[in-house]
């Protein structure tokens, strides 16, 4: 594939996911993920720098497979977890795909994001971003997610985080 379609296929992928996320199609959204997928919220270890090894450093959130996303998603829909009780309703923005140099069979993407957050038990709003980084490769007849790292921008929440916030 050339550069355009490239580009075209993150973007809608990206648009995608978030669209899942706002509509809370759970299982849609893990099957964008290949099973070995890494999801990291990285922290800020001072003002303007994150940490840099998940493996040894503090994050906000680290699976280092698809598996803990699934757990995460298992939390939420048994209702065990009263921290999302009652889940808040997202709209998931997503801009400024570009593309990134990846060697081999995989497609490489950056993008701006934001979510925009409504607590129906408090009736509070409220707002993450920052940018991503995603790496995509064809499994089969279809492109997953191996790589993920979201940079949030504004680390300061008021509530819990996870990732149907992302």
């Amino acid at each position: 594939m050339n550069n355009a379609e490239n580009l075209r296929l993150a973007t809608e992928l990206l648009i995608h996911e978030g669209r899942l996320l706002d509509q809370r199609d759970w299982s849609a959204w893990l099957a964008l993920y290949a099973a070995d997928a890494v999801y990291w919220v990285p922290a800020w270890r001072n003002e303007g720098e994150e940490t840099a090894d998940p493996e040894r450093e503090v994050s906000l959130i680290y699976h280092p497979q698809r598996v803990g996303l699934e757990e995460r998603v298992m939390r939420v829909r048994s209702r065990l977890s009263v921290t999302t009780l009652p889940l808040p309703r997202t709209t998931h923005f997503v801009s400024n795909v570009a593309l990134v140099p990846r060697c081999g069979e995989t497609i490489g993407a950056q993008a701006s994001w934001m979510v925009q957050i409504y607590e129906p038990r408090t009736s509070l709003q409220r707002v993450h971003f920052g940018h991503c980084e995603v790496t995509l490769a064809r499994v089969e007849q279809r492109w997953e997610i191996t790589h993920k790292t979201i940079h949030l921008q504004n680390d300061c929440v008021a509530a819990v985080l996870d990732f149907y916030l992302l």
